[in-house]
């Protein structure tokens, strides 16, 4: 296992519930103007035996860029699971400019994996059938590697119907002059394409090492950046510069670079909501790092276990000459080594409905500093425990509040059961179920429930077991259980009420009748 996986293996339980939601969100991209122009599919198979020619899982491509350069707007491009590599030379005098670049109303899609049935969209697994878009084009080692496996100029101007899904990025390396010295695994300059399921892993650069973006607005979500790193100056996951990415349910984790080691922003105004940072490190703003003239709303963000050797394991704002503006709201900042949030004298801290680590309560509406009890932070389990002080201690009216958690949980949502449904603070929305039982027929028993209570955190499986007094026998289940299986179990994703039918039995005698003697 490659390193930066144990990062998608710690986060797959939050890709995975929020996968039907991110599945619904792309459909409404296939279902909107990409299906109103629709061509076709095109195949893509590096285990692919037939034709090659695209047109089926039989016939595949067995190399991508012979489908981006057939793929026209309303093309679908579905690529099987296995290892592909860019071929396009965006400098020809430059081995090292070798790239994939997307297309204006083109959808490419990872995930599939024809080996094993996996051939329709429902059938997508971009975790289990991993999609690698791989910068490794010559020697081993990164020295000549791909400056970037996606390299998007202004002249492509990209917008957010050119799809990205469900892929992993890896082994880009922009280590030259500009404009290869950013964005190993993506650069966008004057692009703003959408980036859906995919990870960014094991990409380097001097500036951003997961991704850049320049004059830039991306819509990034439900994406891991991991393992990233930065030869010398900014962004080891992402790095904006005059920008306005907009960023949801994202991870940015183990990434390396001295500023901002899981993302740098610069002259920017990012939208990042519902995102990870952990285990990042560098000297200063080890988890986010605001520049200069940045205005960043950060909301429902959680950072933890980032470690900076100067200032900020967790955010720095500011820049002594040119002053940035910080808006977090409902987020937590707990555990990072070097500080929660540093900033420059003139620098703007809006700081509000959040617990922040620190030996008084950081200035702002509404802030705590209580640990908040996390599943695991160690393992990088960042659900809320029942008795988290961040349940229903938020506020609905944050900017850019999100409808859903980073796992697809409704985010507005009653956790303390006063009555009130209040966003909690972090990533995770802790959310409580309720099942009652109820009964019917004309005999009697009792239900037991484990584990017991009949109120429930989402997601608990419990066990219903039937039991029928003397005179009764149980007859099945009604409502959100159906059927006569005991004991059955039930996944509490909602409310639920379920009942239980026990009837009553006679025993027949048999009766002699004897003459009078």
């Amino acid at each position: 296992m490659k390193n930066w996986q144990k990062w998608a293996m710690a986060f797959g339980g939050g890709v995975a519930r929020a996968a039907a939601l991110a599945l619904a969100a792309v459909g409404q991209l296939r279902g909107g103007e990409a299906l109103a122009l629709a061509q076709g599919t095109i195949y893509v198979d590096v285990a692919a035996t037939g034709a090659n020619d695209g047109s089926s899982w039989e016939d595949a491509y067995t190399t991508l860029q012979p489908a981006l350069d057939e793929a026209v707007a309303g093309d679908e491009i579905w690529v099987a699971a296995g290892t592909y590599k860019p071929t396009y030379l965006s400098d020809p005098s430059e081995p090292r400019s070798v790239t994939f670049q997307m297309k204006n109303g083109v959808a490419l899609y990872g995930g599939f994996d024809p080996s094993v049935g996996d051939t329709e969209f429902e059938d997508r697994d971009w975790t289990s059938n991993e999609t690698i878009l791989s910068g490794e084009v010559g020697s081993p080692g990164p020295a000549d590697n791909a400056y970037h496996v996606f390299y998007h100029p202004p002249e492509l101007a990209l917008d957010d119907t050119a799809v990205l899904d469900g892929f992993t990025i890896t082994a880009g390396n922009a280590n030259a002059a500009t404009p290869y010295d950013r964005g190993g695994g993506m650069y966008n300059n004057g692009s703003s394409p959408a980036v859906v399921h995919c990870t960014f892993a094991g990409n380097s650069a001097d500036n951003g090492g997961g991704m850049a973006n320049y004059n830039a607005s991306p819509v990034v979500t439900d994406c891991i950046f991991a393992e990233n790193s930065v030869h010398q100056d900014s962004g080891g996951g992402m790095f904006n510069d005059h920008s306005s990415p907009s960023i949801s349910r994202c991870t940015f984790a183990g990434n390396e670079a001295p500023d901002g080691a899981g993302m740098y922003n610069t002259e920017s105004s990012p939208t990042v909501v519902n995102c990870t940072f952990t285990g990042n490190s560098g000297e200063v703003g080890a988890g986010l790092m605001n520049y200069d003239n940045v205005v960043a709303v950060v909301t429902n963000c959680t950072f933890s276990g980032n470690l900076a050797s100067l200032y900020a394991g967790g955010i720095f704002n500011g820049h002594y000459n040119q002053p940035s503006t910080l808006i977090a709201t409902n987020c937590i900042l707990w555990g990072d080594t070097g500080g929660e949030i540093w900033h420059t004298q003139g620098s703007t801290q809006q700081v509000s409905y959040s617990d922040v680590e620190g030996t008084v309560v950081y200035p702002g509406q509404h802030n705590i500093k209580v640990d908040p009890q996390f599943q695991d932070p160690g393992g990088a389990d960042f659900h809320l425990l029942p008795a988290s002080p961040c349940i229903d201690t938020g506020t609905n009216g944050a900017a850019s509040l999100p409808a859903t958690d980073f796992e697809g949980d409704a985010r507005i949502w009653d956790g303390d059961a006063d009555g009130t449904a209040t966003a909690d603070m972090g990533i995770d929305e802790f959310i409580i179920t309720t099942l009652v039982v109820t009964y019917a027929g004309n005999g009697s028993g009792h239900v037991s429930l484990d584990p017991p209570g009949g109120v429930y955190e989402y997601g608990t499986v419990v066990t219903l077991t039937a039991t029928a007094d003397p005179g009764s026998s149980f007859a099945g289940w009604s409502g959100d259980a159906v059927g006569t299986t005991n004991p059955i179990t039930l996944t509490m994703d909602t409310d639920k009420q379920v009942t239980a039918t026990f009837m009553t039995y006679r025993v027949y005698l048999p009766m002699v009748v004897r003459d009078a003697p």
